[in-house]
């Protein structure tokens, strides 16, 4: 196992999503509350797969050494750099959280709704404001142009800042979606794919091969009782 300076970032990108991590050749990761599915392919050569629980101290132990050599046993690691030694034990699989499919398995046969791109730049200043404010909503629509627009705002507060970003795409559909939580997201900065479904939107980036898979928050669904009246009306 060779893990390369963009593997570990990978790697501690995953970990903030979910510390449990099976380490292998194709990555995938999933939030505890399965909103968010990450997968990515590592640089380094094929190796035993193997289930790491705290993959924060892990990358720490990783981090202690230039180069290691590195032994993967069924239950252990063992990490070794000139005269020095770290033995790792591995997890098992019954205690981790780990993801039952992978993110072509969750979307299937589905298309689209629609699609546009998000340059490095733009993914830049998204990362900035959302680390400067922490507003918790993320807002995909098309602006009165049909050009794709992202708003970055609190939408329960309507003294809320409101920060808004307009993409060079257009689009023949009217719509709006919200991400919720979106201050608790890290997504890496690269230059992004969007395609965005009834339920969720895919971000594939198109210098690496790293992907995330993030959930909407779902539409609101009309009182039953005033459903009722609207059919009795």
């Amino acid at each position: 196992m060779n893990l390369t300076r963009q593997d570990r970032q990978i790697i501690t990108n995953f970990s903030k999503f979910n510390q449990n991590l099976e380490f292998k050749k194709n990555l995938n990761t999933r939030t505890t509350m399965n909103n968010i599915a990450c997968e990515y392919i590592l640089q380094s050569d094929e190796f035993k797969p193997f289930v790491i629980y705290d993959t924060p101290e892990f990358l720490n132990v990783l981090n202690c050494y230039n180069n290691p050599e590195v032994e993967i046993f069924d239950d252990k690691v063992i990490l070794k750099e000139f005269n020095q030694t770290f033995k790792y034990n591995t997890a098992e699989r019954a205690i981790c959280h780990l993801p039952e499919r992978n993110i072509a398995q969750i979307i299937k046969d589905k298309i689209p709704n629609t699609e546009f791109e998000l340059s490095f730049d733009d993914m830049k200043s998204i990362n900035r404001v959302n680390s400067l404010f922490k507003l918790p909503h993320l807002i995909f629509k098309s602006d009165e142009d049909n050009y794709h627009s992202i708003i970055i705002t609190d939408d329960k507060n309507l003294k809320s800042l409101e920060y808004s970003l307009t993409t060079n795409y257009k689009t023949n559909r009217d719509y709006k979606v919200k991400v919720p939580q979106f201050h608790e997201l890290q997504i890496l900065i690269s230059n992004y794919k969007v395609s965005i479904f009834e339920k969720m939107f895919l971000m594939e980036s198109k210098d690496i091969p790293l992907k995330y898979l993030i959930a909407l928050e779902p539409k609101p669904t009309p009182d039953t009782n005033k459903r009722k009246e609207n059919t009795n009306a």
